[in-house]
């Protein structure tokens, strides 16, 4: 009977992982059919159910990095790429670089440096001279982004009026008006309700206020460029406004996006029906994708100076040399289109070049990468046109570029420009996942700022002193030093923490922000630091106990956190509390008494991120007034004082050019 029972149990136990082992089968189906579909929110909630209930497994592990990386939600991606790296046995050896790439969108480059490294060598796959050459370029973009300051002369904001609730993007400048693509404000907050359901991007435009401040957005042309259950974004002007280029997008047979570049004639005052450019740059089998068009005015030197369109564009074609590419193409007056030239491995790369955008008055081209190092994401490059030919290319610098995605760079004039970002202050969607947002570029009116600091007694001038300059509540600000008097370059509508520091002197800090409209552009900003010596006491003044007690009064935290400042700003002193009481009682309860509220400012000071090791607490009673009235209440007092002295931190960074 017990024998027969066991067999049953046994059975039932089989029958059950039978059944579990269907139904995570039928979920992982259910998974990757909502992936195919792109329909990546939905597949994530199941991948995740599975992952929380069967623990380790490879290939959900590579999906969960897969989606989290897709939807751009860089942070938890990287997450699952490093556990897959920790857990692997040789099936995904890429899984390192991976986690490497993501980390340094987030600016975290030290860390990036090291899994880059090691993963090169390591890395024994087909295509290890294609990722030998991309953590080439990695390893040296981390390594010059580590020292690497943003430009002091440019500012980027937020646009304000325009930005929506999802992402919005291609903004380009003409005619004075501001046009852009995005979604419909009443579709995207139902987007908001429905993760995987993406409506249509359309195309709209606004006018500017006063620099990053532009008006209500209205769709351009929607009856003629907007079509149902397509996206229609990526528009560019010719020169003379009569001609309009620009991108649709639909699911091809195979459920993929294939987008293709149309053109619009202006009659007018009205604009004609899209048409679609030829089989030149367009795929006829949709089997790829072109778009980002642009249009540049080439000038044909021969018997005579003739003009012709050239249309830049970016593409998947074939014949690129991996990924996206950019191409240029050009257009006749009757609007034939000849075949596109690639624009070669000066700019592209194996990865995606995208987003061209040229300015006629420097014949430059602006265009986005993920293929030439870079700070991490897509960054933005220029190269200059010269006798028809690109020269080579350029990154710009900090704060254009950021570690996040920067692209759609356009400029408006020599001063400002337009850039599309998800980096901080872009608008967060979910979780860590920021959606882009257009920011405006301005090239501020330089400004300096000299310091100098003085002997708080005598205002002698203390030419020795250093400051420590660095942007304020930003952790991933590198500061710099700067010497007494020596000007250096500010941001305006910045703020910035200046700590002085001089030998035998304790450090001041202090936060000093300006605006642009500031109307003088050499600023000066004095300190005045007082002498430090050992075991001297300073009395604290207004701090109040109730009668007999321990109880610190309310009234006493302001001057104590004047001395919380005191200490942050000089982390290597050690300090004494000291507590003294005037004659009235017996010398026991008075050292007792003068003892526990020395105890009492101390555990103050600790609960406000002072190090206890730095600090003691020390009674003395009434042996020590400074009043010749025993019982005055001068006698009663909190004291504190150095009891070693160390050379105050000068910070690591060198000293070297400001302005660099």
């Amino acid at each position: 009977m017990i024998q027969k029972k066991s067999i049953l149990v046994l059975i039932i136990s089989i029958f059950s992982l039978s059944l579990h082992a269907q139904y995570k089968t039928t979920k992982i189906k259910m998974a990757e059919g909502l992936f195919e579909e792109g329909k990546y929110f939905a597949s994530l909630k199941i991948y995740l159910d599975i992952v929380n209930n069967q623990g380790n497994n490879l290939d959900i592990h590579f999906k969960l990095a897969q989606i989290n990386e897709l939807l751009y939600n860089y942070a938890e991606a990287a997450k699952w790429y490093y556990e897959l790296y920790e857990i692997q046995q040789g099936e995904y050896p890429k899984a390192e670089f991976k986690f490497a790439e993501l980390i340094m969108m987030q600016g975290e480059y030290k860390l990036a440096l090291e899994h880059f490294e090691s993963f090169i060598k390591s890395y024994r796959g087909h295509d290890k001279l294609v990722y030998s050459r991309l953590c080439k370029g990695y390893i040296e973009s981390c390594k010059s982004s580590v020292n690497n300051l943003p430009r002091e002369e440019f500012s980027v904001k937020k646009i304000k009026g325009i930005n929506s609730v999802y992402t919005d993007l291609a903004p380009f400048a003409h005619n004075g008006q501001l046009y852009f693509s995005s979604i419909p404000s009443d579709s995207s907050i139902e987007y908001k309700g429905y993760d995987d359901s993406i409506p249509n991007f359309q195309i709209y435009k606004a006018e500017q206020i006063k620099d990053e401040k532009f008006d209500t957005a209205s769709l351009f042309i929607p009856e003629i460029i907007n079509k149902s259950y397509e996206h229609t974004s990526n528009g560019s002007f010719s020169p003379d406004g009569t001609m309009f280029f620009f991108t649709r997008c639909k699911k091809n047979i195979n459920d993929k996006n294939i987008c293709k570049i149309y053109y619009c004639l202006k009659n007018d005052s009205s604009w004609n029906a899209p048409i679609l450019l030829g089989n030149e740059v367009n795929s006829s089998n949709n089997d790829f994708s072109s778009t980002h068009p642009t249009v540049m005015i080439s000038e044909k030197k021969a018997k005579k100076i003739t003009t012709e369109i050239k249309l830049l564009f970016a593409s998947n074609m074939p014949g690129g040399q991996g990924g996206y590419d950019l191409w240029m193409t050009s257009i006749d007056t009757s609007l034939k289109v000849s075949k596109p030239e690639n624009l070669g491995k000066r700019i592209n790369t194996d990865q995606n070049e995208l987003t061209p955008s040229y300015d006629s008055y420097d014949k430059k081209l602006f265009f986005s990468s993920n293929g030439h190092g870079g700070f991490g994401g897509l960054d933005t490059y220029e190269s200059s046109f010269k006798n028809g030919k690109l020269k080579k290319i350029k990154h710009l610098e900090k704060p254009i570029n950021t570690s996040w995605d920067d692209w759609y760079y356009s400029q408006i004039n020599s001063n400002n420009a337009f850039i599309v970002s998800n980096r901080r202050g872009a608008q967060a969607y979910q979780s860590e996942i920021r959606l882009d947002d257009i920011f405006f570029i301005k090239k501020e009116k330089k400004k300096y700022l000299k310091l100098y600091a003085f002997d708080n007694k005598n205002s002698l001038p203390l030419k020795e002193a250093i400051f420590y300059v660095k942007f304020a509540n930003d952790k991933y600000s590198r500061g710099k030093n700067i010497r007494f008097g020596e000007s250096f370059q500010i941001v305006p509508n910045k703020t910035y923490e200046i700590i002085a520091q001089k030998n035998k002197y304790f450090n001041q800090s202090t936060l000093f922000s300006t605006s642009s409209d500031t109307k003088s552009d050499s600023l000066k900003l004095d300190f005045k630091l007082k002498k430090l010596q050992l075991n001297r006491g300073t009395v604290l003044n207004s701090i109040y106990f109730e009668n007999n007690s321990t109880e610190l009064k309310p009234e006493s935290k302001q001057s104590l956190n004047k001395l919380v400042k005191l200490l942050l700003d000089n982390p290597s002193l050690r300090i004494e509390i000291g507590g003294h009481t005037d004659n009235q009682g017996s010398r026991e309860y008075n050292l007792n008494l003068s003892k526990n509220r020395a105890e009492k400012v101390v555990n103050y000071l600790i609960k406000k991120g002072i190090g206890k090791d730095i600090l003691r607490a020390k009674g003395y009673g009434n042996s020590n007034p400074i009043s010749t009235k025993n019982n005055s209440p001068l006698n009663r007092r909190i004291e504190y004082k150095v009891t070693n002295l160390y050379m105050l931190d000068i910070k690591d960074e060198e000293i070297g050019n400001p302005n660099k």
